[in-house]
């Protein structure tokens, strides 16, 4: 098999990116499919060969899938932002419940009891709250103008936004026009290989009510003359646009992969939008991490405050916080929480949102959750009943899981939001002595392969 080889294969299944799956000769070399269906034959080139696997893009559908359905994005295939498009919805939610129990097995080498629930999300298009697109130049014959959009699939080649289905109509409506504006202020785009330009990311995020608050991720200091500019063409928009709340100023010149740099400077207008969960209340920064579905985040909350609720929880833990949205409806069902957060504009605005919010059982940490459980008070065997934690996308560092272990809590709930990282954490809690009592996702990325999951686990 060579790069550029055409093949004919049968997909068996599906990998956690969302990629069909074929094996192919006696030693089952494996062939990753993107856009292809489970049962579907294909006729696919080879793009890329390893000794472990290959790649491959699809030539022509020889057998549809009875899941196959036409992709609502034009841009789909391209862009990639989504990888599921192309199967129905139930189809969707079947491949995110065998990807979270795969990862279990294969990696945890867990059997979930009595298997994994899959939730569906109340709403399937136009959910995404939040979205950051890199920037880039394409300016001709001496004009100057941007585009901004998605990764193609595997690559950091922009797809130039156009419109986004899962994306909220205000914030659909904003990026280009936003963007359009930068651009007319005379401002370039990044240019990654060479680390030269002006606007590195544009970040939007929308409120409850349909506000949106805007971010422009700049590569270096801006003299007051350039941040004039871009103040006066954000004071423009936001006359022109009512869904405009504001936009923020970012300075990133570190070269790593981590969007935001440390200083946030004001550009006009409001510098947070609110969010809302029944009565309750919260303003977030465009920096900050909130669920990017809404609905669902309501429906997952409820599910780990019930959890919360039926082991009676006296003193609780919350390890990576955020602005304290799943604090508050633990804070409902604790008596007593401690909130540990690392992000310090995030920890100021978990401060704020627990004033908002008339909550006063909250005692807020601003450190990492590293260093607050190497802290010996807060690391003693019973300091706590019950410890939530959220982790990012990469997980626990060992020397949490370590921790908790320590405090040996009744009850530990874990959300998270890649499965891989999730089996690698719980099996080390489950070779301390925890069992699992259950494990749910939530669909709370549709037409996404994403899958985000609360696994409940009480001591042995």
């Amino acid at each position: 098999m060579s790069p550029g080889d055409i093949l004919t294969v049968k997909i068996s299944s599906i990998n956690s990116e969302g990629e069909g799956l074929a094996r192919i000769g006696d030693e089952a070399f494996v062939l990753f499919v993107p856009g292809a269906l489970p049962g579907e034959t294909v006729s696919c080139r080879v793009t890329r060969l390893s000794k472990k696997y290959a790649s491959a893009r699809v030539l022509e559908i020889l057998s549809h899938s009875p899941s196959r359905i036409t992709p609502k994005c034009p841009q789909y295939g391209d862009c990639g932002g989504c990888q599921l498009q192309h199967a129905n919805y139930e189809t969707q939610i079947e491949i995110k419940r065998t990807i979270l129990t795969d990862a279990l097995k294969r990696i945890g080498h867990i059997e979930p009891p009595g298997g994994v629930i899959c939730e569906p999300s109340p709403e399937r298009w136009g959910y995404r709250n939040k979205t950051t697109l890199p920037v880039r130049g394409v300016g001709k014959a001496g004009k100057n103008a941007l585009s901004c959009g998605y990764y193609e699939r595997r690559t950091h080649n922009v797809v130039s936004f156009w419109k986004c289905a899962v994306l909220r109509p205000s914030l659909e409506k904003i990026i280009p026009i936003a963007i359009d504006a930068i651009a007319g202020a005379g401002f370039k785009g990044y240019n990654e290989a060479k680390k030269t330009g002006d606007i590195r990311h544009f970040a939007a995020r929308t409120g409850s009510c349909g506000e949106v608050l805007t971010g422009i991720v700049a590569s270096r200091e801006f003299s007051a003359r350039e941040s004039g500019k871009l103040k006066n063409a954000v004071q423009r928009l936001c006359q022109e646009y009512s869904e405009l709340a504001g936009a923020v100023l970012n300075v990133k010149t570190d070269t790593d992969n981590f969007i935001w740099g440390p200083v946030f400077k004001p550009l006009g207008g409001a510098r947070f939008v609110e969010q809302r969960f029944g009565a309750l209340r919260f303003n977030v920064d465009i920096s900050s991490f909130f669920q990017v579905n809404s609905a669902q985040t309501e429906v997952m909350f409820n599910y780990v405050k019930k959890h919360i609720k039926a082991s009676s929880t006296s003193r609780l833990l919350e390890l990576y916080s955020g602005v304290g949205s799943l604090t508050s409806f633990l804070a409902g069902a604790a008596e007593k929480v401690d909130a540990v957060e690392e992000w310090r504009p995030a920890a100021r605005q978990l401060r704020e949102n627990m004033l908002i919010n008339s909550i006063e059982n909250v005692e807020i940490h601003s450190d990492s959750a590293e260093k607050f459980l190497e802290s010996g008070r807060h690391a003693s065997a019973g300091a706590y009943d019950t410890i939530v934690l959220d982790p990012p996308r990469t997980g626990c560092d060992e020397r949490v899981t370590s921790r908790i272990l320590q405090i040996s809590p009744r009850d530990i709930i874990y959300v998270s939001c890649d499965p891989a990282t999730l089996a690698r954490d719980i099996s080390r809690l489950v070779a301390g002595g925890y069992s699992l009592e259950s494990v749910a996702a939530f669909d709370m990325f549709p037409q996404t392969a994403h899958v985000e999951s609360v696994t409940v686990m009480s001591r042995e």
